[in-house]
């Protein structure tokens, strides 16, 4: 999905159009890194509203220095870790069937087994260190440049592109173990 930035937003536009479109674009990117924090559906949705909400109170602070989604996710990122921070919250739930929308038409056995593997591939994302987990989350499911990702998270560019690689490296190491060498696509 192409970023959006509020200037591309027509001025005549009121207030809850603003925040509506806002919505539509980027309700699935929010919640999906909600849910990375917290791995709690419920929680990660109530997030997801308690960030439109605080979008729609700031909507005219947003000052264009940014895209509108760096500014979004930021929001994000500090509800989900004050939730975390209110709640003393560690649950370790996993989704059942999180990718269910990317499947393809292929074989019923195919189909379970490319399940298999992104529920796996999701599980170990979900078990990294939040410092590792909101980068990869950002950096492959959002899409999202490192300066952006730097900007969102509030961090030095040379330590997004660190922890970055030690995530990718520790996801490698974590997946190899899990599967044996035989996740993602190297079955015999």
């Amino acid at each position: 999905m192409p970023k959006v930035d509020i200037a591309d937003l027509p001025y005549n536009l009121d207030k809850e159009k603003h925040i509506n479109d806002l919505m539509n674009l980027y309700s699935q990117k929010v919640y999906l890194l909600a849910y990375s924090y917290v791995k709690d559906r419920g929680l990660a949705e109530d997030i997801s509203q308690e960030v439109f909400i605080k979008c729609y109170k700031s909507l005219q602070q947003f000052r264009g220095e940014s895209q509108i989604s760096s500014w979004i996710y930021r929001i994000t990122v500090n509800t989900a870790k004050d939730m975390l921070r209110s709640k003393s919250f560690n649950v370790l739930k996993f989704p059942k069937a999180f990718f269910e929308n990317f499947t393809k038409s292929q074989s019923p056995e195919d189909e379970t087994i490319e399940q298999d593997e992104r529920e796996a591939v999701l599980q170990t994302v979900l078990s990294l260190p939040t410092k590792y987990r909101e980068l990869i989350v950002l950096y492959y499911f959002q899409d999202e440049k490192l300066e952006d990702i730097a900007e969102i998270l509030n961090l030095n560019l040379n330590t997004v592109k660190t922890r970055l690689s030690r995530a990718r490296a520790m996801l490698k190491e974590k997946l190899h173990s899990f599967s044996g060498g035989e996740l993602l696509g190297k079955r015999s």
